[in-house]
């Protein structure tokens, strides 16, 4: 009996322990605001980020992992806020870096959400 009670407690420790952290556009404006504590990638394609990006964003195409090994090795002790359009793009880099031991953030609603809060970005 305890045994199944353990098991269960386990099961839903570990499965809390590898949910996928958010920051919401807001808390992430105001963060970058006050301490810029955050660095952002844009893992967008390189057209969709000269049309839009955050301010401070490091566009590294969530397909050009491997060509970005040297930039991403000296971000890995940072906490980094990843974003795309909607979401998809942005797992699949959350996922192949968190298995490398990095720490990410996804940003809730991606640059949609963003867009639809009406919040700030830049154009290259």
């Amino acid at each position: 009996m305890w045994l199944r009670y353990l098991t269960f407690a386990l099961i839903f420790l570990s499965v809390g322990a590898f949910a996928q952290q958010s920051i919401t556009a807001n808390e992430l404006l105001i963060n970058q605001m006050s301490h810029n504590a955050y660095t952002i990638i844009d893992v967008r394609s390189v057209d969709e980020y000269n049309s839009g990006h955050l301010k401070g964003a490091i566009n590294i195409p969530h397909n050009t992992i491997d060509e970005h090994s040297e930039i991403l090795s000296k971000l890995k002790s940072k906490d980094l806020v990843v974003y795309c359009r909607s979401g998809r793009r942005a797992g699949l880099f959350i996922d192949k870096l968190t298995e490398q031991g990095f720490k990410l953030i996804h940003l809730q609603g991606d640059m949609k959400g963003w867009q639809g809060a009406d919040l700030p970005t830049i154009k290259q």
